[in-house]
């Protein structure tokens, strides 16, 4: 991890709208989209779109974030399409339970990919269908982001990305109470926001990671100058 460029694992946290495919995939799994992947962000950029953002499926048992890193390393040996895979957690019926959340796939290739997952020894939740709910999602990931202004990095991997280094990760539904305070009192400044934390060295490095499809430094200086002024009075 050098000054500039910050290359670890971590995790993201945020609360999504989730339901069930209405696509027919002619999966077996239990697979969730999220209905509105960005919700504080109402910007003309986030159509609606023919393919999904992000795709979870759910496994029937708890599994290690290894045990289903080294199943996503075996299936991208096999399936010849570039996708990106990484486990999680969701909520489901009040409970925590593991997900692999996929990006880059369309609804047509994620009953094949499932069933290179079960070859690998994944067991997965059947299909069912499951009406429109939220829930809190925490995905572990491994991030490139670079410095772009003290204490503000983009993603490496994703340019609608940036990260706000903050002082602390708080509780979800109070960051959530800051963050629609911080939109109402910059409305003119349009973005969707979650918790992030990275580790290095030392530990964990805390930040707000920012989704906003333009690249005004500016603006991003102020949205975190207003989350830092909302930290110091809590």
């Amino acid at each position: 991890m050098s000054n500039n460029i910050i290359q670890s694992v971590g995790t993201i946290v945020k609360r999504e709208n989730l339901a069930s495919l209405e696509n027919d995939t002619k999966c077996r799994a239990l697979v969730l989209e999220s209905l509105l992947p960005y919700p504080g962000y109402h910007g003309t950029t986030v159509p609606d779109m023919l393919e999904p953002e992000s795709l979870f499926v759910v496994t029937k048992a708890i599994y290690s974030d290894e045990k289903i890193i080294r199943a996503i390393q075996k299936v991208k040996k096999k399936f010849t399409i570039p996708f990106d895979a990484t486990p999680g957690i969701i909520f489901f019926k009040n409970n925590p339970v593991n997900i692999i959340r996929f990006k880059g796939l369309s609804y047509n290739m994620i009953s094949e990919v499932v069933e290179h997952f079960t070859d690998a020894g994944i067991v997965f939740e059947k299909a069912k269908k499951t009406g429109s709910y939220e829930s809190i999602i925490r995905i572990s990931k491994f991030f490139r982001i670079r410095k772009i202004a003290d204490n503000i990095y983009e993603d490496m991997d994703a340019n609608e990305f940036f990260y706000l280094q903050v002082p602390i990760q708080i509780e979800w539904e109070l960051f959530e109470e800051m963050t629609k305070n911080i939109r109402y009192n910059m409305e003119t400044i349009i973005f969707d926001a979650a918790q992030t934390c990275v580790y290095d060295a030392k530990g964990l490095v805390d930040f707000v990671r920012i989704y906003d499809t333009g690249k005004d430094v500016d603006n991003l200086i102020s949205i975190r100058n207003n989350y830092l002024a909302a930290y110091e009075r809590l």
